[in-house]
């Protein structure tokens, strides 16, 4: 059996210590009851995908180190499973000792990163406090835990992009830029920050499912960027198959992209079979944007 989707995306909460203005709460509805995905819950679900030819589980949230059982959490589905195993996290809340914790264990933290300036930073996230996240981050790569830098583009400034991709490259650091959705003229983003980008870029690769990825250089400094050009603006469903993930939510509901409904409750007590058959059923079910 096969659920479809090769990428997971397990929302562990919905608790989030940031109030970024453009989020949109991974799709999940804004005026949810704070929860949390329980821990047995979640060993569940990863005992059903077990057998999966998955290429990705991403924790995400929400903060998921807001969630008690975070560490808990990544190091099952790293014992448990054979794909990448990455964290979408603002690294603002991580403790050095979950990091000692997760040391070696071959994962990675995609971290909300929306500007380089101290106070843009602040006045993008409320809360958010840059030198907090920047020494976390170094903390984790001393640690051997992969590191990347996710920034959804709020507006076309060359300057702000720069100071970005520079960054980047001198901690050769992955970026990848998300222009946001639902924002007018977000889908010129890509033609009016391509010039910047190709400044520095050595090598260019089109990956044919909405993400676009060059490699960077600068001062004997390397890196990446992606940008995904998201089939969102097209209404290319057949790209967005392809770069999709199936999404499941704190209250255990399944969701196909976060510009749909979460309706399908997964039976987590009905047997790992039923489990991916629901998945499964949602990939069928889905067939248009």
């Amino acid at each position: 059996m096969s659920i479809g989707w090769d990428k997971i995306r397990i929302l562990v909460t919905n608790k989030c210590n940031y109030r970024c203005a453009f989020c949109h709460n991974e799709g999940q509805k804004k005026e949810s009851l704070l929860q949390n995905l329980k821990l047995k819950d979640f060993k569940l679900i990863v005992d059903a995908l077990r057998n999966e030819p998955l290429s990705e589980l991403n924790l995400s949230g929400g903060e998921p180190f807001l969630h008690p059982d975070i560490v808990e959490m990544l190091s099952y589905a790293r014992e448990n499973l054979k794909c990448d195993i990455s964290c979408a996290t603002n690294l603002s809340r991580i403790r050095e000792e979950q990091i000692n914790s997760l040391s070696g264990m071959n994962i990675k933290f995609n971290i909300q990163f929306p500007y380089v300036s101290p106070v843009d930073f602040r006045n993008s996230t409320v809360f958010g406090q840059i030198e907090t996240v920047i020494s976390n981050m170094d903390k984790s790569l001393s640690a051997g835990i992969g590191v990347g830098l996710n920034t959804v583009i709020q507006s076309y400034d060359p300057d702000r992009t720069r100071q970005l991709i520079l960054f980047g490259i001198e901690r050769e650091i992955p970026i990848k830029l998300l222009p946001q959705l639902g924002l007018e003229g977000s889908e010129t983003f890509l033609r009016e920050l391509k010039p910047i980008i190709e400044c520095y870029a050595v090598d260019f690769k089109d990956k044919k499912t909405g993400a676009l990825k060059w490699t960077l250089q600068h001062n004997g400094h390397k890196s990446s960027l992606v940008y995904i050009d998201s089939p969102c603006f097209t209404k290319d469903f057949e790209s967005c198959k392809h770069f999709g993930e199936l999404r499941i939510q704190p209250n255990l509901t399944l969701q196909s992209c976060i510009m749909k409904d979460a309706n399908i409750r997964l039976e987590l007590n009905s047997g790992n079979d039923n489990v991916t058959k629901q998945m499964e059923t949602l990939w069928h079910s889905w067939t248009e944007c």
